[in-house]
């Protein structure tokens, strides 16, 4: 191949592979800065954290339809980034209206699990749903990003 040629056809594949990675960024990071947001105001705050702003009605009727002494446990079940000591990594899909992460690592109690969440856009992206799978190894992890509807078995 003439030098010519092989400059052209790298700078093709740079141009390529960078591209693919712009887009992938900016359309991957979205529900994962969400999770984190959310991470960070839980870290802040702990359970006095008004979790409105993260979850759509639907998801949030729980708190508000729990009673006083329930809602420590529902907060508790809600507060999906304090299930995991360790994530061993995330993945995400979907569009702009709907993004689906599916989070990989080992739980509090030490099990290894994949949580699965679907986020809607509700004057930002709120969690609307969630599933959490817990698997015997890191194998059966999944690879890729999963809506909740899709690891219920």
């Amino acid at each position: 191949m003439k030098p010519e040629r092989l400059i052209l056809f790298a700078v093709i594949a740079v141009t390529s592979g960078l591209a693919g990675c712009a887009a992938n960024s900016v359309d991957s990071d979205t529900a994962w800065d969400r999770y984190l947001e959310f991470e960070a105001a839980l870290d802040n705050q702990g359970m006095e954290l008004d979790f409105k702003p993260y979850f759509t009605e639907h998801a949030y009727a729980d708190v508000e339809e729990a009673s006083a002494e329930d809602l420590p446990y529902v907060k508790g079940m809600l507060a999906y980034p304090l299930y995991f000591d360790e994530t061993y990594g995330h993945a995400e899909k979907g569009d702009v209206e709907r993004r689906c992460l599916t989070v990989n690592g080992q739980t509090s109690r030490g099990d290894t699990g994949s949580l699965s969440i679907e986020f809607v856009q509700q004057n930002g992206l709120k969690m609307n749903d969630a599933n959490m799978l817990f698997v015997d190894s890191l194998d059966e992890l999944p690879g890729e990003a999963q809506c909740p509807e899709e690891t219920r078995f």
